[in-house]
């Protein structure tokens, strides 16, 4: 008998029929169940309305071309299907997420109880356990504030808190070897903490806890920093250290309360100090300002002020001036707030407020002391000021810090917290405004000629071409298009012209106007012999010094 559908066609027919009606079955559940799911994890959503729009658009398809697209819809489903569950999982509560191994162990154990396997549950929790422990430990040892190792280190203890650990450690780990100077712990709505580092002085998304992991892991970096982890409504600090590698980095913590929780901000100080070990050359100090700043230290007295916002290198640079002179024929002292790195043959002493030990008590207290250099970790009030500039008077070199804009904006800034103008004249020898730029990827920088009148612009003569370079991103720069950091320095030199100025009131562009005479580059220009020298990018230089 013959048929009128040959064998193959028949068989192809079935197949693709009975695929079709798996594929229509299994949309028709998932339909029902994205409906009944998204209304809880979401609310009002448009993701039934999704559902419902794939399945038409599938059924129209294969009435008007044929069965022969029922594969390519079968992919389109399981990639939706899983995006769904992915996005989900974000929103939903720890214990009702389906991409996670607890989810995979819930059905296993219910196949098991359906087909009378016993004793499945055990078998999994040993088995968890066995991987768990054959995993390579971490790194990080954290260190509690007295300086002995937290108890445990992720073992010996209940599984939450373990957990806790090598979570803190995992985030630690991978934000030291990328260089963040700056961790942040930021409770978001629905229950998620997004951590965030800062490397190179920008902050990057690492990546998301999600409820109670990220909680957990707060109180972990507060029984660490020594903090009360009941209290959540007011802001604590505390302090406590992380050793990578032998190397160890002291870690300034402070939390607070926001609108979505508690938020958590660490700061990593390698106490090492290996960067002021290179001298001034290596913070990025052009030969000029380096000649002049050595010589400028090297004075029997006087006062050096560094400015600049929070996070442009000014400590650093003080330690690094200290670095140039000799510790053994000098007595040197510094007051810090805190001690960010730890220097030989220097006394130390950190502020402490709670015991009465502010700037202006200690220095009071470190003149007594016979000292030959003094460094103030920052000058914030009158009396401080006052004080520091009248040890410069009276045979001592001191070092400290100011938040301000520029050099010429420094003066200014004196002069309006109240400082006489005689005492400004005879006690400061030189201001250095100071910012950090990005270096660019050395191994994906990329080369490009500037137009002729913008080369004119900045200084470049007329007729000369030279390439200047752009940021790309790689994976070695995290996209970024820079690795490391350097520094771009405005260095005023006090001369009889800048104290003459100062009999009367200075505008800020008196002040400048007179600095450029006596041969100080500003800010940007130094920048741009840095994208001349193709160390960074204009855009970064536009970024920092505006």
């Amino acid at each position: 008998m013959d048929f009128w559908i040959s064998p193959d066609n028949l068989n192809h027919i079935l197949w693709n029929g009975g695929f079709w009606v798996v594929l229509s079955v299994l949309w028709v559940s998932t339909s029902l169940w994205i409906a009944s799911d998204s209304e809880s994890i979401f609310g009002d959503s448009l993701w039934p309305l999704i559902s419902v729009l794939f399945g038409a658009f599938f059924f129209l398809t294969t009435y008007m071309w044929g069965l022969s697209a029922t594969p390519i819809f079968a992919i389109i489903f399981i990639g939706g299907l899983f995006s769904y569950t992915f996005i989900r999982d974000k929103k939903a509560p720890s214990q009702e997420r389906i991409l996670c191994v607890a989810f995979l162990k819930k059905i296993l154990i219910k196949i098991a109880n359906r087909l009378g396997i016993e004793n499945v549950e055990s078998l999994l929790n040993k088995s968890m356990q066995k991987i768990a422990s054959s995993k390579e430990k971490s790194a990080v040892i954290l260190l509690k504030k007295d300086g002995s190792p937290l108890d445990g280190q992720g073992t010996g203890m209940d599984r939450s808190s373990s957990k806790a650990i090598q979570t803190v450690q995992g985030l630690f780990e991978k934000a030291i070897k990328n260089g963040a100077t700056d961790l942040h712990f930021e409770p978001k709505s629905g229950e998620e903490i997004v951590v965030r580092c800062r490397i190179d002085g920008v902050m990057q998304n690492m990546t998301t806890l999600w409820a109670a992991d990220g909680k957990s892991s707060i109180s972990a970096l507060k029984v660490l920093s020594d903090m009360d982890i009941a209290e959540r409504r007011r802001p604590q600090d505390g302090t406590f250290a992380v050793l990578f590698n032998s190397h160890k980095f002291d870690i300034r913590a402070a939390s607070g309360p926001t609108n979505f929780g508690e938020k958590m901000a660490l700061r990593l100080l390698d106490s090492d100090g290996e960067i002021v070990k290179n001298g001034l050359e290596g913070i990025g100090m052009s030969d000029s300002v380096t000649k002049k700043m050595r010589q400028i230290i090297q004075q029997p007295h006087g006062m050096m002020l560094v400015c600049g916002p929070t996070g442009s290198g000014k400590t650093t640079t003080l330690y690094t001036a200290l670095g140039e002179l000799d510790v053994f024929s000098k007595n040197i002292v510094t007051i810090e707030d805190p001690i960010e790195y730890r220097l030989e043959n220097i006394s130390q002493t950190a502020v402490n407020v709670a015991a009465d030990l502010t700037f202006a008590n200690i220095l009071r207290s470190t003149l007594r002391q016979d000292p030959d250099v003094i460094l103030i970790g920052e000058i914030r009030d009158k009396e401080t000021a006052e004080i520091a500039m009248q040890a410069a008077l009276t045979g001592h070199f001191v070092f400290s810090t100011l938040h301000a804009n520029d050099s010429a904006t420094t003066i200014t800034r004196l002069l309006d917290i109240g400082i006489d103008t005689t005492l400004i004249q005879s006690s400061l020898s030189a201001v250095l405004a100071q910012r950090l730029l990005r270096v660019l990827c050395k191994r994906c920088k990329e080369a490009y000629t500037p137009p002729d009148d913008f080369l004119q612009k900045i200084g470049v003569p007329a007729g000369k071409t030279i390439s200047l370079f752009k940021e790309v991103g790689c994976t070695s720069c995290i996209e970024s298009g820079y690795r490391g950091r350097t520094g771009i320095h405005e260095l005023l030199v006090f001369d009889n012209s800048i104290r003459d100025l100062l009999i009367g009131r200075p505008s800020i562009q008196d002040i400048r106007r007179a600095g450029r005479k006596s041969g100080m580059k500003t800010l940007k220009q130094s920048g741009i012999q840095k994208v001349l020298a193709g160390i960074t990018s204009l855009n970064e230089v536009m970024r920092v010094a505006k």
